[in-house]
């Protein structure tokens, strides 16, 4: 697209529905979100798209007909070529794909399937990588780390009980969250308020848990990290916890002591495979 963009004497704007259309017509299989909206427009951003116009999908959209959709987004921008996904439908019935634009007077440009060793890459797999707990896969397809952010938030105080003082993080609905357990990974601060902070002050590496602390009896998930080589205060922060390798299942020990020795595992394994 940007390209495209280039070629056109254009800028490059991208168009998304949120929610996800499936949410909203088929809410009974409303896919997590791989990205957050939010994270998908930072991701965009560092991709070279200038604009993003975010479109509320609801039943009222899903009823417009191609050129009803197309009238309205002439009505506000001039386009001068589509490039869309070689899947790519819209308009009621999903009656309106590349063949309709071009019968309509639209160049368009069609993305081919993207394809690793062989295999066309879906985001249901990703999901199912992420939800089997092979990060280190799903990270592959997806060209870089599987991530969560959120604002830090408070806890019960148990890590800092045991020694291992850890930043819990408010996931956003619908967010696509890890298999329970413990991670290798990164934390990086993001900055909040328009602060500019050194880069080397943001990132730390870090052990990561999504779990329910069976061992205390919890019953609210946790998402949570202890940030290695790290002292200060969290609170009020916005982290991105980033998930490198997985290291075992949410595990109910028999005692503190117990979880103590293995948070010191992890964090020995942790420091060996994100520095190594």
């Amino acid at each position: 697209m940007v390209g495209a963009a280039k070629a056109e004497a254009a800028q490059p704007a991208l168009i998304t529905f949120e929610p996800h259309p499936r949410c909203v017509l088929d809410p009974a299989n409303c896919p997590q979100s791989i990205t957050t909206l939010s994270e998908k427009l930072a991701l965009l951003e560092g991709a070279g798209i200038e604009h993003a116009i975010v479109i509320r999908f609801d039943r009222a959209l899903a009823a417009l007909s191609p050129q009803e959709f197309i009238d309205q987004l002439s009505a506000v921008m001039d386009i001068r070529r589509w490039v869309i996904g070689y899947d790519f439908a819209f308009g009621r019935g999903r009656t309106g794909n590349a063949e309709w634009l071009r019968a309509h007077g639209h160049q368009v440009d069609v993305v081919a399937p993207f394809t690793i060793d062989g295999r066309e890459l879906h985001s249901s797999e990703v999901r199912r990588l992420v939800t089997a707990g092979d990060i280190e896969e799903a990270n592959r397809l997806l060209g870089r780390e599987y991530s969560m952010s959120g604002p830090v938030e408070f806890g019960d105080q148990v890590g800092r009980q045991l020694g291992f003082p850890t930043a819990n993080i408010a996931t956003e609905p619908n967010k696509l969250v890890p298999a329970l357990g413990a991670y290798a990974g990164r934390v990086k601060l993001l900055p909040i308020h328009g602060e500019v902070v050194p880069t080397e002050a943001l990132d730390f590496v870090a052990a990561l848990s999504v779990g329910y602390r069976p061992t205390f009896g919890g019953t609210q998930l946790r998402v949570e990290a202890f940030l290695l080589d790290f002292e200060g205060d969290l609170y009020q922060q916005r982290l991105e916890l980033r998930f490198i390798s997985y290291l075992h299942p949410d595990i109910k020990f028999p005692s503190p002591n117990d979880l103590v020795r293995q948070l010191k595992q992890d964090v020995a394994d942790t420091r060996r495979i994100v520095r190594g």
